[in-house]
């Protein structure tokens, strides 16, 4: 094993760090991954793709594939792989229900999550995220959505990850980094590359409508 990392973009546009070990092809799920979730704008995904490399130098994970700083969202709600057209539509139509203002974000704690992700959550848990989170979470679950859901871990961002060792890694307390959300959409995620079926922007009014 070489002593510095390698940095590279895999044939499907996945970030990864290399300690000279080969990278394996990674394993993309049964269709599309659909989920709700707020993706971070910059500068601060930026900030959390260089600290999602920084910690993967610290703990020298082999084979870590990194999120891409356009990728870097807060996970709210997983819906799960391969649903159909008319899931997707009613994802949509649930999303567009969702009313709240924008709100502040911050995220201090890194932690171990399964499938072996390392990811930032809220150390306070962020009473307003987790008003936001309890809302969305309550209308989906009085929806034909509720059977969908397969996530119901609290908001988090995922930096990386890395099967083998990630989950021995300790959970700490790390420098903050705060934002404010002021939108959320509902991402499809396969192959390394995201969609946007529904994009609903937190401006507190009866109007609000899906940016398609």
């Amino acid at each position: 094993m070489s002593g510095e990392p390698r940095y590279g973009i895999d044939n499907k546009g996945q970030a990864f760090f290399s300690f000279g070990d080969s990278i394996p092809e990674q394993r993309w799920a049964n269709g599309p991954h659909l989920f709700y979730g707020a993706l971070v704008e910059k500068p601060t995904n930026d900030l959390l793709a260089r600290k999602g490399e920084i910690y993967c130098r610290e703990y020298r994970l082999l084979r870590a594939w990194l999120t891409p700083a356009e990728q870097m969202h807060i996970t709210f709600i997983g819906l799960g792989d391969g649903k159909s057209e008319d899931a997707v539509d009613t994802a949509c139509r649930i999303g567009g229900l969702m009313q709240a203002k924008p709100f502040d974000v911050c995220f201090d704690r890194l932690s171990a999550f399964g499938g072996g992700a390392l990811v930032l959550r809220s150390s306070d848990h962020s009473p307003a995220l987790q008003h936001f989170w309890r809302k969305l979470s309550a209308i989906v679950h009085d929806s034909p959505l509720q059977d969908f859901v397969t996530n119901r871990l609290e908001p988090h961002v995922t930096l990386l990850r890395d099967r083998g060792r990630v989950p021995g890694i300790q959970e700490r307390l790390v420098e903050p980094v705060r934002w404010t959300v002021r939108s959320f959409a509902l991402i499809h995620s396969h192959g390394g590359k995201y969609e946007f079926p529904g994009i609903w922007q937190l401006n507190c009014q009866d109007d609000a409508h899906a940016v398609m």
